[in-house]
Formats: C-alpha cells, structure tokens, sequence
C-alpha cells in the first residue's frame, strides 16, 4: 500500500498528457521516459502476466485483491483484476474521455529470479475514463497468477488460463501515457466485444497482457489508424525555395552510404594482409564476412538508439555518450569515455608509428627527428591550423582521393601477375579468430551513423540501407584488397609485412601505389581521430575558453591537442614497431567494447522500457515507426557474447606471459 501511494503525488492529479510535438508533422515522444524505471519498480501489487500476491494479500488482510491505497485523501485500488468471488462490483457504464496505457515490469513469484523482468517485455494496462468519474482498467493476467509453476510454464514458451481483468481507479497512476479520445461506448459494449471473444489461453510468445490491450485499444480508441511517418521530422530546403513557398529538402542515401563507407575505409586496411596471410585467404575471408555481419548489426543498434533519442529530445544530434547515458546510465558513459579514449589513443600510436616510417621512405634524407614525431607535427600542425575551416576538408579530400585511385591502380596492376592458386595453399582455421579484432577495427564506421541518423531525418528504412550497403562496400574491397596482396607475394614472408614485402619486390610502379595507397590511407584515418579526440577534450573538460573546434589559436586548443597528440607520439618513438600490436589491442578493447558490447547493452536497456503495444501498433500514439530495427531478443545477447568472448580472449594472451 505504502508503495502504491507513494507511486501517486498528493494534492495533484498526476495525469501524463501527450506533450508538445517536437517536429514539424506532429510526430513526438513522451519525454522524457513514460515509464520511470524508479517508480515502476516501486509500484505495488501491479496485476502483471507473473504476478503472485493474490493468495497472500489475502491470508494478511482478511478480505479480497480489491486492495486500496490512501494518496491525497482519495481511495485508490490497484491494478489487479476482478476475480470471482471478489466483492469489489466492476465498473459499469459509460466510457466518456481520455484513453491511457500503464506500462509496469513484471512482477514474478519465487523461486523466479526478480531480475528476469528487467529483460522480459513490460506488462500493459489500458485505462478509460467513466463518465460518472474514475478510470476502468482492462488487464489480463494469468488465472492461477500466485503459483511459481505457472510462471516457469510461461517462461518456457507454454500457455496457461488466462483472466480478463476489469477494475475501477478512482485517480491515474503517475506513469500512464495519453494516447487519444474515447470512443461512446459503455464499459458493458466493451466486455461484449473484447473480453468475452478474446483468446483466454494466455502465452508470453503469442498472447498475453500486450495483445489484449491492442484488442482493447483497437475497439475504444476514438481514432486509431494515425497517419505513421516514416521519417522522424522534414528538412527545408532554406536555399532553394522561393521566399512565398516552402519547399522539402530530400535528404540524400547516397551521400550517407559514400559517409559510411569513407569513414569504414582507413589505415585497418594496411594490416589485413599481415593478420589474415597465417590463416589463409579462404578462412581469413569467411572470418571477415563475419566480422562486417557483426559490425552491420551493432550499427544497426546505435542507429536504433539514435532515433529513439532524437525522438525522446526533440534534437537531431546527439553522440554516443549521450546515448550511453540516456539508455544504461551514468556508468555507461564512463565506459563510453573511456572506450572512445582508449580506441583513440591506440589508433593514433599505429598512426604515428607507420606514418613516420612511410615518410621518412618518402621524403630523402634524414628528418633529424624521430619519424613519429615528424608525422605528428607535421599533419598534426596542419589540423591544427585549419581545424574549423574549409581547408582541412579539402585536405583530407584530397588524401582520399588519392586512396580510392590508387587503390583500384593497385588492384589493376597487381591481379594480373599474381597467382590466383596462392590463395587456396594455406588454409590454417585455428588461427582464422586470431584476425577478428584487426577485421573488427578495419570495419569500424560507427561514430557516424548518429550523423546519417540525423541526416535522413530519422527514416529507419533509409538509415538500414545506409548502413548495410554503406559497410558492404568497404567490405568486398578489403576482400578484393586482401586476395591481390595474397596473390602477389612472391612467397611465404614469415613475419614481414606483405605490403613491405610486395613494395620493395615489385615493379617501381606497384612500389610508389602502394607507398601513396598507405600513407593517404593513413593521413585521412588520422585527421578523423585528432578531430574526434580533440573535441571529445574540449567538451569533456569544458570552460569558457574551451573551444578546439574553431579557426584560430587559443591555449584552450593547444591544451586539447597536446593532450590528443604527445601520449601516441611518446609512446610511438619509445617503440616504433607498435603498429599492429596496437591495431590488434584496439580491435580487441577498444572497438569490442565501444562498438559491440555497448550498442548491445543499449539496445536491451531501451527496448525493456519500451511498450510493445506501441511499437507493434505505431498508430496508436501517431507519428512515427518505433521498435527494434533488428527484431529478436537473443540477438543484442548474442553480440554482447562475442564482444565479451573477444575482450577476454585478448586479455587472457596479455596475461599468459605472467601467469
């Protein structure tokens, strides 16, 4: 009872009604979250598809369920339905108002572990209003619900007896979520229509508590077939459009998909002949196809996440850390920060580490300088002095210019006098898991897709599009990329790097593509992460004079970049033979962590406080498509397995030596 009142403010009728619309067609969110995960926990004696308090609550109060609960000097009765026997009368009459949903977590009876309903879909109750005053609930929960071998039943996919549920709320919970106008209709038409023809056989899989309320929703609800948006919100074409007429800005797949694969394509590429030649191309390729299905899902997931958060606030932008906390909490934006740190600060050392090395091969003579340190200051400085200006664009085109030309050059030249018959010698699948945190990092796209997001308004059948095809493609060139490399070697090379290999073995031609492939490869990876990095330290450490995203020198800026650039550069020139070792540790923690285990967490975390009956039927709140992008609930687990099996893997090498 305590737990009930405190669940409703006194002194106030705390009805949630549909909030502001946050964009220009009316679709919105109730923001922030309908359901609060605090209070619902708190909520007692909710009538869920598992609930067992009927039987005890009765032996300590001597009287029926029909339970009440004293908030603001009005009786309140709980959510549970009306049983046979009960004294309780149901509520009757005229249905004349709003219509509401109640959206609780399970409540399960022991032996049952508790923590199963964090992951369980939510129970739904629907509420109407009377027309003579307070509220009727419409619920369905199993018949026997106090007994444990019910709930194992449900839980192992069978099907129990089933009760229709209807009581009387003289005020609403504080967690109910308006979705429209009542129909006229009595409460006796409803019993009639729903509860007396609905399916009493009652299954987690196929008919419970979230079925029921569609069918109740379907046949009170004033106006249930909303128009559904695909899109979250409608850009304007602002340059366009004539000063008397308002003109849509169609935003672009393709440049979004060009955005995904840029960004996948990078330095990654330079150690895949390096991992993948022990394996052999046959096994190392199925690994890879493995890897981009992997990745395709998690990008999926943060795109999942980022349109539920753009729809929650109201902003077309939002990052990863913001979504990190918004779905799994202050703990989980730590872990983000420090993810993202860590995957950058291993990066730039294998940048720093081979981008000295392929300039020092460039350039004649002697730097006079440590290389890591020569690349650093050299790129590093130019960032430095455009970031914020269109200069550093056109830079970094050029460098990707020059990576896609010479790569198809490459690929021209070197098939032709390969042997295709290298590619199928060795085939050693022990050592084919051994490449997946180099795949892993060499398909990373993933800080862009709240960009794409953003960029086509939320339309998640644009954004799958985007990308799968966008990642697909980086994905068949690294095929082509690893079988030319393969096929090209004049011979087994041991330790050595193939490219270093086929560079100093092949024609001068094949030599400068590829010394001009590597180093565009590795200056476009670099510009990307020196951006992030920095940006992420001016925002983490904030301060009026914190801004290192704009033109211009201020101590602000050299502190982020000296923070971003000297740790890689020190660790660089201590041991410039880093570079795959650090390819390989980022993949393992930086990349399995950042972009696997917690786009899975996320995704769990948000779909366990989302209501099924609003993502199965989007027309019932109006406006826009929610749910999973990718259905199933074993997948989010699944890819928070691998990313789990991948850390500990690589932690467990790191500490053999020692044990």
């Amino acid at each position: 009872d305590r737990a009930l009142a405190a669940m409703i403010p006194g002194g106030q009728a705390p009805v949630s009604g549909r909030g502001p619309p946050l964009w220009s067609h009316g679709v919105w969110e109730q923001g922030p979250e309908t359901v609060p995960r605090q209070a619902a926990r708190r909520t007692a004696a909710v009538a869920s598809t598992l609930v067992a308090a009927g039987t005890a609550l009765r032996r300590r109060t001597g009287h029926s369920c029909a339970r009440k609960a004293v908030a603001g000097g009005d009786a309140v009765t709980t959510l549970e339905p009306t049983r046979p026997g009960e004294r309780q009368a149901p509520p009757t009459g005229e249905l004349q108002g709003d219509v509401f949903l109640v959206q609780t977590p399970l409540t399960l009876p022991p032996p049952v572990p508790a923590g199963l309903a964090n992951i369980l879909p939510k129970h739904s109750v629907v509420l109407a209003s009377l027309s003579h005053g307070g509220y009727a609930a419409f619920d369905f929960v199993p018949e026997a619900a106090e007994d444990p071998m019910v709930a194992l039943q449900l839980l192992l996919g069978g099907s129990v007896d089933g009760l229709c549920g209807l009581r009387r709320l003289q005020r609403l919970p504080r967690q109910a979520l308006r979705l429209g106008k009542v129909k006229q209709l009595t409460v006796e038409e409803v019993i009639a229509g729903v509860n007396n023809t609905f399916d009493k056989q009652l299954s987690l899989t196929s008919n419970d508590c979230n079925n029921y309320s569609q069918a109740v929703l379907k046949a009170i609800l004033q106006d249930p077939e909303k128009m559904v948006q695909e899109r979250l919100f409608s850009t304007l074409d602002w340059d366009g459009m004539a000063s008397e007429k308002v003109e849509y800005k169609e935003p672009s797949v393709l440049n979004a998909i060009v955005l995904v694969a840029g960004t996948t394509v990078g330095a990654g590429i330079l150690a895949l002949p390096a991992v993948t030649q022990p394996a052999g191309f046959i096994p190392s390729t199925l690994a890879l196809t493995g890897a981009w299905m992997y990745m395709a899902t998690t990008g999926l997931f943060i795109a999942e996440v980022a349109c539920k958060t753009m729809a929650t606030t109201g902003k077309p932008a939002t990052s990863l850390k913001s979504m990190a906390a918004g779905s799994v909490g202050p703990i989980g934006a730590w872990l983000t920060s420090a993810a993202f740190v860590f995957l950058h600060m291993a990066l730039l050392i294998a940048y720093c580490s081979r981008g000295g090395e392929l300039l020092t091969s460039l350039l004649p003579g002697s730097l006079g300088v440590p290389p890591p340190l020569a690349f650093a200051g050299l790129f590093g400085g130019f960032i430095f002095v455009t970031k914020g200006t269109d200069a550093l664009d056109q830079g970094n085109n050029i460098f990707a210019t020059i990576v896609v030309a010479s790569f198809f050059a490459l690929v021209a030249l070197v098939i032709p006098a390969g042997d295709l018959g290298q590619l199928f010698s060795t085939s050693n699948w022990s050592q084919a898991t051994d490449t997946i945190p180099t795949l892993l990092l060499s398909l990373v796209y993933h800080n862009v897709v709240p960009t794409v997001c953003a960029q086509l308004e939320g339309d998640r059948n644009k954004i799958t599009k985007a990308v799968v095809v966008g990642s697909l493609i980086p994905f068949l060139m690294f095929v082509i990329w690893n079988a030319a490399v393969l096929a090209a070697l004049p011979g087994a090379t041991g330790t050595a790097d193939p490219l270093e290999v086929l560079r100093s073995s092949g024609s001068p031609l094949v030599a400068g593509g590829i010394l001009a492939f590597s180093l565009s490869a590795i200056v476009t990876s670099f510009v990307g992460f020196v951006v992030a990095l920095t940006d992420f330290f001016a925002d983490f450490l904030g301060g009026e004079d914190s801004s290192s995203t704009g033109p211009g020198f201020s101590l602000a800026k050299l502190r982020d970049f000296a923070l971003t650039l000297v740790p890689p550069v020190l660790v660089a020139v201590w041991d410039p033979s880093l570079f795959f070792q650090a390819i390989d540790q980022a993949g393992a923690f930086g990349v399995s962590t950042l972009f696997g285990l917690l786009p899975a967490l996320m995704v769990l975390s948000q779909r366990s406080n989302e209501s099924p009956v609003l993502t199965r039927n989007p027309e019932f709140l109006g406006g826009y498509k929610r749910g999973p992008i990718l259905p199933g609930p074993l997948l989010p687990l699944l890819v928070a397995a691998v990313a789990l099996w991948v850390v500990g893997d690589n932690a467990l090498e790191l500490l053999q030596p020692g044990l």
